[in-house]
């Protein structure tokens, strides 16, 4: 493989990065393997980098067209739909190289985090693009990018910035790499799995750790990521059994993504619960299972994406949720389109079925 340096004016779309670009406080602006587009070498002008190291290779070199730069519309569904199956068939071809081919392509997965997940996380109502967009049949693949994606939304309003913010990003699309470790056959199986299938399915985590520690290249806090997203804070998850001093902090972000998106999505043997009912379980969840600092930082913020909602109502009928209470986003309270006003939290009876 040759390398060559190359001054920033003499960039062109379609050269592959050879290493990674780094700010000087250590942020990574742009990871090696990057192919570049017009709107990465202008992100390079911004950081005033002066020059980068580019592989050539002069017998495949074919000038890319600009098809990484975030759409212009991406705060629409149609725009932010575009995106997001792009990455989706991305991460599907990463995915079956792990499987078949018994290769990582980390660079190409880091690449993926900077060019097309922290645009979505950027976009302007991307909680409720991620609950509109259509997916297609491969569960595995969706459930990853939406981690990632929410991971890095949650990561982002507890504070967390530049090189911490994209481990916690990576980590969230790695977090069921081991799952290629796992038979087809229960992967995929079209019903609930039995405990001794399930048994076997809970070893993702270490399978996946165990893959992503021997290429060498990842830091200890991406890796405690996926290994750790299934402990709970009392001891009672796996693959270790730790209590919640001995969790990673990305892996407590991570294990409320991962449940939002879950029980957010369709799968087989349940039907894909309403981000109230989903909220109204991580509170349930909190101070046991779930990090307060993690469950708290979601609710306050993720029910600014709920107001002005329209819904269905257990007795059938359609109303638009116009105040949601600090700590109570699971039941709002709601308008009628008779004009009726019902506050969930007092009314018992009546809930939010769709």
């Amino acid at each position: 493989m040759a390398i060559k340096r190359y001054v920033i004016s003499a960039v062109e779309p379609g050269m592959k990065l050879a290493r990674p670009i780094f700010r000087d406080n250590g942020q990574v602006i742009l990871y090696d393997g990057t192919v570049l587009t017009n709107f990465h070498i202008e992100k390079l002008r911004y950081f005033d980098v002066s020059y980068i190291d580019i592989i050539e290779h002069p017998d495949e070199y074919h000038p890319a067209q600009d098809v990484s730069a975030p759409p212009s519309d991406l705060s629409t569904i149609q725009g932010f739909q575009t995106l997001y199956d792009s990455t989706v068939n991305t991460l599907n071809q990463a995915f079956n190289s792990i499987r078949f081919l018994q290769e990582i392509p980390l660079a190409e997965l880091r690449s993926m985090v900077g060019q097309a997940i922290m645009p979505m996380i950027d976009a302007v109502g991307v909680i409720s693009h991620l609950q509109n967009v259509q997916h297609q049949d491969e569960y595995t693949f969706h459930h990853s990018l939406d981690v990632a994606v929410i991971s890095g939304v949650l990561a982002r309003w507890m504070g967390y910035t530049g090189q911490e913010l994209e481990e916690i990003i990576l980590s969230g699309l790695l977090h069921d790499v081991g799952k290629a470790r796992i038979p087809l056959a229960i992967l995929n199986k079209p019903e609930k799995l039995t405990t001794e299938e399930m048994d076997i399915m809970k070893l993702h985590t270490s399978k996946g750790y165990q893959m992503l520690n021997e290429t060498k290249t990842l830091s200890p806090a991406v890796l405690c990521g996926v290994l750790q997203h299934h402990e709970k804070l009392d001891g009672s998850g796996y693959p270790l059994g730790v209590n919640e001093e001995k969790i990673h902090p990305y892996a407590k972000i991570i294990a409320v993504a991962d449940i939002y998106c879950a029980m957010t999505s369709d799968r087989v043997y349940h039907k894909r619960r309403t981000p109230f009912k989903v909220v109204e379980h991580i509170s349930q969840e909190m101070f046991n299972k779930l990090d307060p600092a993690v469950c708290t930082a979601f609710m306050n913020n993720v029910k600014d994406y709920f107001l002005g909602s329209v819904v269905k109502l257990s007795d059938g009928r359609e109303a638009e949720v116009v105040y949601l209470g600090i700590y109570s986003s699971s039941r709002p309270v709601v308008r009628t389109k008779e004009g009726e006003f019902i506050d969930l939290e007092r009314n018992k009876k009546i809930v939010i079925e769709g």
